[in-house]
């Protein structure tokens, strides 16, 4: 019986070399012409990826260069002071009649489109802040009050009576 075992452990064994040895074979004859459809292949995904890189890279460089002159300008550019531009537009409100201008002239006046953009910009957070009342049917801004919200902020007093910000938190354990 052991026997028996052995001959058969033996014949599929060998049964199992001789059709490793056959695919084997068949593979290399095979896989030559894959390996080289998958090279080729593989150089013209290869080269596709490259081409897409230099076009995404002529991209860049034409934002590149048109950005950075205007990047270069902002950088050269006074810094945008909200409480600054604040108090000046609502010293122009005060010298108007009535209290009234319109938008264009409180923030156009013939200046470049940057210190347009922050006049009308710092009008909209004077009218958010209730310091101003836009009006859209007429177009004019009309003075509710002088007191900016950063004035109101600072003199703020805390119910504690501490200085904002110095109080110290307790740590609460976890």
């Amino acid at each position: 019986p052991d026997d028996h075992h052995d001959i058969h452990s033996s014949a599929v064994t060998a049964l199992e070399e001789s059709q490793r040895e056959a695919l084997t074979n068949a593979d290399i004859k095979i896989s030559y012409g894959d390996l080289v459809r998958e090279h080729v292949s593989k150089f013209t995904d290869e080269a596709r990826s490259l081409m897409r890189v230099s076009e995404l890279r002529e991209r860049v460089l034409a934002w590149e260069s048109t950005i950075s002159p205007i990047l270069d300008t902002e950088e050269g550019a006074s810094p945008y002071d909200i409480c600054a531009y604040s108090r000046r537009l609502i010293t122009k409100l005060s010298g108007s009649s009535g209290e009234v201008l319109q938008l264009t002239e409180l923030v156009g006046g013939g200046g470049d489109r940057r210190e347009i953009s922050r006049l009308f910009l710092t009008s909209l957070m004077l009218a958010s802040s209730g310091n101003v009342e836009l009006n859209q049917n007429d177009q004019t801004c009309k003075l509710l009050s002088r007191k900016l919200q950063s004035e109101v902020l600072e003199a703020y007093v805390l119910p504690s009576g501490d200085e904002p910000g110095t109080r110290k938190r307790k740590k609460v354990p976890v």
